[in-house]
């Protein structure tokens, strides 16, 4: 059945154009929205550690039960995300095709909404609330980075930020290095004297294709897909090189494991050439793994239970703002809302997953609030 409430703030929200750093639009109405409901709304300075042009949006509400439960999603999305057009057909909402949908993250938003009015409105008693609506998420996590955790106080958290069918949570997720490799070789006329240069882009194609890449294991990736030379004419030996990636893994050794042989690889084989080389290790954050036996997946599971759905935790292979606050103390799952094919202009959601998403934000507020105790 069609909630047209949740229906009509997804349209509003997906038009309402947003990018990582400058969320402001979005901001501001979510701000009335939870001040709508009773929620003491601040922003804190994120925007100014990235250089961005927002902050988190903070909203708390004190409850009548001892406890604390985190609620959150991201306000940005990945580029291609203005003028965005939703289309329905058959149940499945989609963008025109020109653009994202922007279902990562507005879904999520919209389903903490709903859930916050569905709870409110039915008067539980509930623990202190505590919703968080991120920044530049998709860039780097900054947002959940810039966070003071100090004002958070709880630590069972839910962020409503995940591909897939209802019912699905993930309690695992990689963690993630940005590798970039510069190169110095040496120019030489390509026709005369090339035997006087070192070619750096040849030297970044023997590194590339000698390196272990792609699917590593079952826990573990790697990718280098940014290319670059100095070269500006064909009859010059290339100077310069450089080239960019990532690699990810759930397990922290073997992502340790991998840049120290990354870095060892691209040294040894610039050395072979003679050529200069700098290696660039950049920590973007940390993997995170909850067991079943975890209050947040316990709670998740009885929710499920509750409204019937087919529950599944599984682990993921993008990084969210979870792996900032798991490594941070707070046991935080994700949560899916129904949409697929995120980050591109295929990207859909199934209507009748998005609207259940807004129940079960409803049954997990009031299946964490039975188990907490009178002040």
């Amino acid at each position: 059945m069609k909630n047209e409430r949740m229906y009509n703030e997804l349209i509003e929200l997906l038009t309402t154009d947003s990018a990582a750093g400058k969320e402001n639009a979005i901001a501001d109405k979510l701000t009335e929205k939870m001040e709508a409901l009773g929620f003491t709304v601040t922003m804190d300075n994120a925007g100014e550690t990235f250089g961005g042009e927002c902050g988190n949006v903070i909203a708390v509400r004190e409850g009548e039960l001892k406890g604390s439960l985190f609620l959150s999603s991201h306000m940005d999305r990945v580029p291609n995300g203005l003028g965005i057009k939703p289309v329905e057909k058959d149940g499945v909402l989609y963008s025109d095709g020109t653009t994202i949908l922007a279902a990562d993250d507005i879904s999520g938003v919209c389903a903490i909404l709903e859930g916050l009015r569905q709870v409110l409105a039915a008067g539980t008693p509930l623990p202190r609330i505590e919703v968080v609506f991120s920044v530049a998420e998709e860039t780097g996590l900054f947002g959940a980075k810039a966070l003071d955790m100090s004002q958070i106080q709880s630590r069972v958290g839910y962020i409503f930020d995940s591909p897939g069918g209802i019912g699905r949570f993930v309690n695992g997720a990689p963690g993630m290095f940005h590798l970039n490799v510069q190169i110095t070789g040496r120019p030489a006329h390509a026709g005369n004297e090339p035997e006087k240069g070192i070619d750096a882009a040849k030297i970044m194609c023997d590194m590339l294709s000698t390196l272990k890449q792609g699917r590593l294991d079952e826990m573990s990736t790697a990718n280098f897909p940014m290319l670059s030379t100095t070269s500006t004419a064909r009859n010059v030996v290339c100077d310069g090189a450089s080239f960019k990636g990532e690699a990810r893994s759930r397990d922290f050794q073997r992502l340790v494991d991998y840049v120290a042989y990354f870095e060892d690889h691209c040294k040894k084989v610039a050395a072979e050439h003679g050529a200069g080389i700098q290696v660039e290790k950049i920590e973007n954050f940390l993997p995170f793994a909850i067991p079943e036996e975890d209050e947040a997946l316990v709670v998740a599971r009885a929710a499920c239970e509750k409204l019937g759905l087919n529950y599944r935790a599984e682990v993921g292979g993008g990084g969210m703002d979870a792996n900032i606050y798991n490594n941070k103390g707070m046991a935080t799952v994700g949560v899916a809302t129904g949409y697929t094919k995120n980050h591109t202009k295929n990207e859909q959601l199934v209507l009748e997953d998005f609207f259940k998403s807004g129940e079960l934000a409803q049954v997990l507020i009031e299946t964490f609030a039975a188990r907490c105790e009178s002040k």
